[in-house]
């Protein structure tokens, strides 16, 4: 029987610059040591994902952090983020400041009706 990979363990990675990790994510991942099994291919998203609906306060500031680096946002992360800032899941500062990215990137990428 196997188990799910569980991205809580990759939460460390959001504590680096975005770019950096871009930049050789398998070195950065290799530092984490971790054990268990790495899904294929590693999902950077579901990483977010999971630093937003963690439910403490610190991994979502971090998950803000990389989203305001420029980490690539699209139509299912911007309803997310949408649901959690309505949902009053963050602090509010960073609640404004995903709410913020998500309503800009609704402006830019989606028709005006």
């Amino acid at each position: 029987m196997t188990r799910e990979f569980s991205y809580v363990w990759l939460l460390p990675l959001l504590e680096r610059p975005w770019a950096r990790v871009m930049a050789d994510l398998p070195g950065a991942v290799a530092e984490l040591k971790i054990e268990a099994p790495l899904p294929e291919p590693l999902s950077l998203r579901e990483l977010l994902l999971t630093a937003l609906g963690s439910g403490s306060p610190y991994w979502p500031r971090c998950a803000a952090q990389w989203l305001e680096q420029g980490f690539p946002l699209d139509h299912g992360l911007c309803t997310r983020l949408l649901e959690l800032v309505h949902g009053k899941a963050f602090e509010q500062s960073v609640g404004q400041r995903l709410g913020a990215l998500a309503k800009r990137w609704q402006r830019q990428h989606l028709p005006t009706p």
